[in-house]
């Protein structure tokens, strides 16, 4: 036997061995938390400050990336599908929160629906692999996951046991929205059966809920010593004194607890239930400048039986409701940059705290109830917070003031500390035997002014707009299309009613760049846009592909898109403090976002360098003993594997 065929035979035994070996004995359990705009220079100088201990405890475990790349643009739709599918939207389909309609030929280019919807996913996500390969499976909330029926038709016809594949929803399925009710909602109280014992005019209000109405009533309390109004009842159906068929509150200022609020109180809408919770965080003995909460309500739909999501939303408690929105509006007080002393700031943890501690319930019940070999979760309210406050934290941004940044970033922090909370509860559940992934979809960057692109194209010349201001595709040329960001689209005729023909594209797509490149800020004299790109000309970022652009754009650091054609191109943002965007380029430091994993397989303490989104999914299935997803694109993180 020759000394060539001797080596040739023992690099396949080697081969052969280590397939077997990672064949053998894959992780027990692959668990992937995404905490929504954690960008990866803030966590960063968390972990730094010791202000993360469950990540700095995953960390220390396993790996760390020192960032992870996400898609272009960098927005929540586009980096999670990035994460599931191991591509980007040019292969995924994902290219925006919303994304058109295709095939081009039958839709115009601005008709288009959500880019949560698994139904723009053009690309096989994880659980699907997980699922042709035998895997149980749960999804507690992953964009692109409902409505299941595409996802269960595709299990189908691979001849997979679907009944290893359990998925919820929550956005989908509003019972009712968040309500702040103050004292003008009151008026004095009439037919209660009886008035339980009070002192002065008990004042009453009614919400409505789904289909069920809440009676509410404050008053007086003879029993308690304080004068004035001091409780609030809440009856459900009728006006009932009897306590025994009623819920009480006393006013409590913001804790950093959740024992104020109200118990669960079920509520339906047709084949929906859910849980709405009340918390009443102020009640003046006058009743003047009364605050009480009513928590926002969603069911949970899915690939599930009704008894499982039961069952699931029971031991969960609530779909998230972080009202960041109704925070700004200073429903809870002033803000710190209205002049507030942080009792608002103080609400809105609250909201946080309670949306973890339903996080930390929900994923247990899963762990234990139904021992997935893969598992989904997802929280919001990092990026919610970012949306709200960077614009004044982020030192670059044009709204930074040092003075309320001090008072306000420790409520920002807070929010991280909260998930990483949740993530000390999965890793302990998890245990040793399985691998628990922590991930987010984008940066965050802090912003002061709007730039519309669409101003542009019309002062150009290329595009045009009716009486209501929309878009006039007939003689429009290229646009910022009503979906996704930082591109444009040609209106050719490939799409539906298209008026470019190919021989005029390019000049088209000349003019439109000059035109962005050439636009000024009328307060500064800068340019908005900082760079124009061809997704022939580019790579790796995941731009065109059949849902993607023509055109792609990049905007200077405190500037984000405005959506409409207003001949006023740049105008300042309405808040104060600015505003938290993303969706810039990928390689900007601030958009990048984070990436840590530890567990069966994976080395312990080991930092790995940048990677890229598309580059998790093909790792996770390395993890797990099961193929990359069908279209990844992406590579094994081999360096973090042992």
């Amino acid at each position: 036997m020759s000394a060539i065929r001797r080596i040739l035979i023992a690099l396949l035994i080697v081969e052969a061995f280590s397939l077997v070996r990672v064949a053998a004995a894959p992780a027990k359990q692959v668990v992937i938390l995404s905490w929504d705009g954690a960008p990866d220079w803030v966590v960063d100088r968390l972990l730094k400050e010791g202000k993360l201990p469950n990540v700095a405890r995953l960390a220390k475990q396993g790996v760390s990336a020192d960032y992870s790349t996400p898609a272009y643009p960098s927005i929540t739709a586009c980096g999670h599908a990035a994460i599931w599918t191991g591509a980007y939207g040019d292969v995924n389909g994902i290219v925006g929160n919303e994304v058109p309609l295709l095939p081009r030929s039958a839709h115009t280019l601005l008709e288009n629906r959500s880019g949560f919807n698994s139904a723009s996913l053009l690309a096989e996500p994880i659980w699907e692999t997980a699922v042709k390969a035998g895997r149980r499976v749960a999804l507690l909330s992953a964009t692109q996951s409902f409505p299941p029926d595409p996802t269960l038709k595709r299990l189908r016809d691979a001849k997979a046991d679907t009944s290893k594949f359990r998925s919820f929803s929550g956005f989908e399925s509003s019972i009712q929205g968040s309500r702040v009710i103050t004292r003008q909602d009151w008026r004095p109280a009439e037919d209660w059966s009886p008035l339980p014992p009070h002192k002065g005019t008990p004042l009453e209000t009614v919400t409505k809920v789904g289909e069920q109405t809440f009676y509410l009533l404050i008053y007086d309390d003879p029993k308690d010593p304080k004068d004035g109004y001091d409780t609030l009842l809440i009856c459900a159906g009728g006006k009932y004194g009897s306590q025994a068929a009623a819920t009480l509150l006393k006013p409590a200022s913001p804790a950093d607890n959740i024992t104020h609020w109200s118990p669960p109180l079920r509520v339906t809408k047709g084949d929906l239930f859910g849980y709405v919770y009340f918390r009443l965080f102020a009640l003046p003995p006058d009743g003047k400048r009364l605050i009480l909460y009513q928590r926002a309500v969603n069911s949970v739909r899915g690939a599930s039986t009704k008894q499982e999501r039961e069952e699931y939303l029971t031991a969960y408690g609530g779909f998230y409701d972080s009202n960041f929105g109704a925070y700004s509006e200073g429903k809870f007080g002033k803000t710190l940059w209205q002049g507030g002393d942080g009792t608002a700031e103080s609400a809105i943890l609250e909201l946080v705290r309670l949306d973890v501690e339903f996080l930390k319930r929900g994923t247990a019940y899963a762990l234990k109830r139904w021992k997935p070999d893969l598992l989904l979760h997802y929280a919001p309210m990092t990026d919610g917070a970012g949306h709200t406050w960077m614009g004044v934290l982020d030192p670059d941004s044009p709204r930074y003031q040092p003075e309320i940044a001090k008072k306000i970033m420790p409520f920002y922090e807070k929010v991280f500390q909260l998930q990483d909370e949740w993530l000390g509860v999965t890793l302990d559940s998890v245990g040793k035997e399985g691998v628990v992934c922590l991930v987010s979809d984008h940066g965050m960057a802090g912003t002061g002014k709007s730039f519309a692109p669409n101003g542009v194209l019309k002062k150009a010349g290329l595009l045009d707009t009716d009486a209501q201001g929309n878009t006039d595709l007939a003689k429009t040329k290229i646009c910022a299309p009503n979906f996704g960001g930082m591109f444009l689209n040609v209106n050719g005729t490939d799409w539906k009613g298209g008026i470019v023909s190919p021989q005029e594209r390019e000049g088209v797509l000349q003019k439109a760049t000059q035109a962005l490149l050439s636009a000024i800020d009328p307060e500064t004299g800068q340019h908005p846009v900082t760079a124009v790109f061809r997704p022939t000309e580019t790579v790796g970022m995941g731009m065109g592909g059949l849902a993607g652009g023509d055109l792609y754009f990049s905007l200077a650091p405190g500037y984000n898109q405005g959506d409409d054609a207003d001949p006023n191109l740049v105008k300042p943002d309405l808040s104060p403090i600015g505003g938290g965007d993303h969706g810039f380029l990928p390689s900007l430091r601030k958009m990048q976002a984070i990436c840590y994993m530890s567990g069966e397989g994976l080395k312990s303490g080991v930092t790995v360098g940048g990677v890229r989104q598309i580059d998790i999914a093909p790792t996770l299935c390395r993890l797990l003993g099961i193929p990359a997803p069908a279209n990844a694109k992406g590579h094994c993180i081999g360096e973090a594997l042992k």
